[in-house]
């Protein structure tokens, strides 16, 4: 069961189907409608309404069946695994945790299914698209101790990705990301986007190969900001091969996320995913101390 807490940020009254649809477009109108009458959705405990009006504070239940939720690939690879941490080799076709239209259907709760575990804590996070190692926690404690890590910068990460366009030199893009700020029912909320009042953030391109208007490179982090490497490859001019969001238009995303368009990259073709992949991480030990690394 998924809850929200509901706040109303605008002065007038909003309707409980309108704020589903501003709020959760991956369902259209209709189908939130037919939430809502099947009796999945609840306000404050009791049965909603569509036209019932919310107010602040008001406390929303979505009991939504796994059949709803988009299908995912459930492979992955256990790299790593010892009494306090796992590693994981994800694939690009299932997300870390719950987000958007995914709510049982994650990497977390895979691993759970299948390998028995009782509670599991991702530790940083991928995008579901994104394939390559996640660093996942046996215990919270465990989570905050090597999420402390990751945000003082102690890590290791370097990916992989193709670009759109040539690249001829290893380049630091040294540029501030920050949310983007709605203009709009129809603004992706979740695009970030270079601002000089946005959180410091430096990436890495290092070109490997080119080929056919390609380039293949190895992305360094120093920072790890949301969508960071997506972000910076789109200011350089040069967005990641099979990104819907980076490199296109809100609409488009928005046509491609509802199932109104093809993710066709002009003359690339028909790209399911974003050619992204994480293919090293490194971080120190919480038991040991020791400089761990895995590629």
């Amino acid at each position: 069961m998924q809850v929200f807490r509901y706040v109303r940020h605008q002065q007038n009254k909003e309707e409980l189907i309108d704020f589903l649809c501003r709020r959760f477009p991956y369902h259209p109108r209709f189908k939130w409608i037919e939430q809502v009458t099947s009796g999945a959705l609840t306000v404050n405990t009791a049965n909603a309404k569509p036209a019932q009006i919310l107010e602040t504070g008001d406390q929303i239940e979505y009991r939504r069946e796994r059949a709803l939720e988009p299908a995912i690939d459930r492979r992955y690879k256990m790299v790593y695994e010892d009494e306090f941490l796992l590693v994981v080799e994800k694939n690009g076709n299932i997300p870390i945790v719950e987000s958007g239209r995914f709510y049982q259907n994650t990497l977390i709760n895979v691993l759970k299914e299948e390998e028995g575990y009782s509670e599991l804590f991702a530790v940083h996070r991928l995008d579901k698209e994104t394939s390559g190692l996640v660093l996942v926690a046996k215990s919270a404690e465990m989570a905050k101790a090597m999420g402390f890590q990751f945000a003082k910068g102690e890590t290791k990460k370097i990916y992989q990705a193709v670009l759109i366009g040539q690249l001829e030199q290893e380049v630091l893009v040294d540029q501030p990301i920050g949310k983007v700020k709605p203009a709009g029912p129809e603004t992706v909320r979740i695009r970030q986007l270079i601002e000089a009042g946005g959180k410091a953030s430096q990436s890495i391109f290092r070109p490997l190969a080119k080929a056919g208007g390609l380039t293949l490179v190895e992305v360094e982090l120093l920072t790890g900001r949301t969508h960071q490497i997506r972000c910076h490859a789109e200011w350089l001019g040069m967005p990641i091969l099979g990104d819907k969001l980076y490199g296109q238009s809100d609409e488009r995303f928005l046509r491609i996320y509802q199932g109104e368009e093809e993710p066709i990259f002009g003359e690339f073709g028909l790209i399911d995913r974003q050619l992204l992949h994480a293919g090293k991480l490194g971080f120190f030990h919480p038991s040991s101390g020791d400089w761990r690394e895995f590629d």
